[in-house]
């Protein structure tokens, strides 16, 4: 290990560990009592099921997910713009919720620009295109800054920093997501950008490997990009240095590439790729997909989003992110997991991911 890496993987743990507060015993549920919370092993199906699953709400929205968290739900990731001076509260509130203890993780898409859920209850930041431009050490001191204001307000996860090129005519480059087109440049920012968030106790997420900047918008349909050997030279390059840095919780984008892939298979549920990208990260690292509820993660799936969530774990990933899904969606990963379909021991090792990085937010004990 080098001795940036060493440091950034220091700075990132210390900040987890020594940040956050712990549940109160006010939170514990005992109406579906787990043997001992602390041990996945000992868990029912569903409650397996549930901490692998991250749905999605507004600020305003949180009460309405009273029900999957007191059954166990991963994480909640933030959408819209309507966050506001209540959601400390809102977020407090709804932890206290929280299945025997098992409390879930609030994310939220943090990228600064268009892409910034919490501009209304922080501030507003200018879009990583922008920032691209700054020093390093402006870029690490603005996502710390901006980070210790998410901690404070219970959120544990920012779905950020975008490691994709700026690649001129495509989706994130118009929108100006991504810190320039130079991949070294990227990987320098993107890894100062998540040392920031570390040092803030913030779980930093690298986005959208293997690389968004060449495909067309996946809420739509799956992007295709270039082959493997193409995206080496450049676009793979922001995510090889970053996680070289000790940065390794990863997002998945609906991404089919030739030699990565399966035919006609996005990234988000390719046993192929999600192979290549834990062997990477390492056995320790979290595998997180992008929205499930998009048309890149459904076509060819009848637009079946439980579906998708189950191919997904299937095929490797730890948490499968869904924005709007089914009122079944527990129940059918339930079932996926009861029938076999679903490794029981494999849930168990991705449980225990979660539940290790929750412990270093300090969300759980």
């Amino acid at each position: 290990m080098t001795k940036g890496r060493a440091l950034l993987a220091k700075s990132l743990l210390v900040a987890m560990l020594f940040t956050g507060s712990a549940t109160p015993a006010s939170a514990i549920v005992l109406t579906e009592p787990i043997p001992d919370y602390s041990n996945p092993e000992t868990w029912t199906d569903e409650a397996l099921a549930a901490q692998t699953l991250f749905i999605c709400s507004s600020g305003p929205s949180l009460w309405a997910r009273s029900s999957s968290v007191r059954r166990g739900i991963g994480g909640i990731a933030l959408v819209g713009r309507g966050a506001s001076g209540k959601l400390k509260s809102q977020i407090a509130s709804l932890k206290g919720k929280a299945l025997n203890g098992i409390t879930p993780v609030i994310a939220s898409d943090e990228e600064g620009g268009d892409v910034q859920r919490l501009r209304t209850a922080i501030y507003r930041l200018p879009s990583a295109t922008t920032m691209g431009g700054w020093s390093d050490s402006k870029v690490t001191k603005t996502a710390r800054d901006y980070g210790k204001r998410m901690k404070a307000l219970g959120v544990d996860i920012a779905f950020s920093p975008v490691a994709d090129l700026n690649i001129p005519g495509y989706f994130i480059s118009r929108a100006r997501r991504g810190f320039g087109s130079n991949p070294v440049t990227v990987g320098k920012k993107v890894t100062e950008w998540a040392k920031g968030l570390g040092e803030a106790g913030v779980l930093p997420v690298l986005k959208h490997w293997p690389g968004h900047g060449r495909s067309v918008d996946t809420h739509a349909k799956p992007g295709l990009l270039p082959s493997l050997e193409k995206l080496e030279t450049a676009d793979l390059k922001p995510f090889h240095y970053a996680i070289s840095q000790g940065v390794t919780s990863v997002m998945v984008g609906h991404l089919i590439v030739p030699g990565l892939t399966e035919a006609n298979t996005p990234a988000s549920r390719s046993t192929s790729a999600l192979a290549v990208l834990r062997n990477e990260i390492g056995p320790n690292g979290l595998i997180i997909t992008d929205s499930l509820s998009m048309g890149g993660a459904t076509r060819g799936l009848h637009k079946d989003i439980a579906e998708a969530a189950i191919r997904s774990l299937e095929a490797g990933v730890d948490v499968a992110l869904v924005c709007s899904g089914p009122k079944s969606l527990i129940s059918r990963v339930t079932s996926a997991v009861t029938s076999g379909r679903l490794s029981r021991p494999v849930m168990i090792e991705k449980v225990q991911r979660i539940l290790n990085y929750k412990r270093q937010l300090g969300v759980i004990h």
